[in-house]
């Protein structure tokens, strides 16, 4: 039996998926990341899927600056990666070709894939991080360094807080997963009633913030405007036609995506540019079970093999003509 395996990197845990050919899956397993160099905790995975098998292809989602054609991640702030040959090292431990695409590319392209009628949308993930992917006719951006779609490190609010890239003010030091917590967590200290506790966990901020906290509320609707303008200058700039929202912050459901849209009402009642770029029904949530990262990374892999066997067969023919 031919074998995939995908994996999805983020910054708070590794999901895996091992399928065949026809897409049923073999296995799962899911592990939280931690201090160990990110070759050892892909592979550690692996392995649990695998169970002494060797797969067909490896396809690896991750965040950071991602050579595809080399295998090579860098950047990675999110996960304090290093520049790392992610694909040699894996492949060559589980003794199969593995391929990498940056985890944001890797979601679009499996969402492209489900609607072939959909060739222009922009993928946008809030967790851990904020990055997106954005597929203009059909086709996925990339840029020439690699870090289209950066957009958690676009300055959201001057002089804000500090960014893990080095900055101040990025979407992703105001909107992301961290962010939340440590916003709610400064309001409980400050002495703000509330019903969470100290130290609160996003998932728990947008909980109580659908139980009508002020506190939980406040926090969730300044998220929101901040994701809500994000997503108005993506719309803006590319001309996408729907915006699908995933990451580990996108499992709060309604909580979560109600202060967007409320924000992007209020944007579409003040300007009919708005309105024709972003209409009701051009924002959705990801299924929480959707795993389009795992999902994205088996894209990788069998795209990686397609690549591999065409260059066998065109260096096949130079050599025999």
């Amino acid at each position: 039996m031919t074998t995939i395996l995908g994996l999805d990197v983020g910054g708070t845990k590794i999901d895996g998926l091992l399928v065949d050919e026809q897409d049923q899956v073999l296995g799962t397993a899911e592990q939280p990341t931690d201090e160990r160099p990110l070759h050892e905790q892909v592979l550690a995975v692996a392995r649990v899927m695998l169970d002494g098998q060797q797969p067909a292809g490896i396809g690896i989602a991750t965040p950071g600056e991602v050579d595809s054609r080399t295998g090579v991640v860098r950047l990675a702030v999110n996960i304090s990666l290093p520049e790392t040959p992610l694909a040699a090292l894996v492949g060559d431990a589980l003794g199969a070709p593995a391929f990498v695409d940056h985890d944001a590319r890797a979601a679009a392209a499996w969402l492209l894939s489900r609607d072939p009628g959909a060739d222009s949308l922009a993928y946008l993930s809030v967790g851990t991080g904020i990055s997106a992917a954005v597929a203009i006719d059909g086709r996925i951006l990339r840029g020439g360094a690699g870090l289209a779609g950066e957009i958690g490190h676009l300055v959201a609010v001057p002089n804000g807080p500090m960014c893990p890239c080095g900055l101040r003010g990025c979407l992703e030091a105001v909107a992301s997963g961290p962010a939340i917590a440590r916003r709610a967590a400064q309001a409980v200290r400050a002495g703000e009633a509330t019903q969470l506790g100290p130290d609160p966990t996003p998932a728990e901020v947008y909980r109580a913030a659908a139980t009508g906290d002020a506190l939980a509320g406040r926090v969730a609707a300044e998220a929101g405007e901040h994701l809500a303008r994000a997503i108005r200058g993506i719309a803006l700039a590319y001309g996408v036609n729907q915006v699908v929202i995933g990451g580990g912050l996108s499992r709060a459901g309604d909580p979560f995506l109600t202060p967007i849209l409320t924000a992007l009402d209020a944007e579409r009642e003040a300007s009919a540019l708005v309105r024709r770029a972003l209409p009701p029904g051009a924002i959705s949530l990801l299924p929480p079970d959707a795993r389009a990262g795992a999902w994205g990374a088996v894209l990788v892999a069998r795209s990686g093999l397609r690549d591999m066997s065409r260059e066998r067969s065109e260096r096949r023919e130079v050599d025999d003509g």
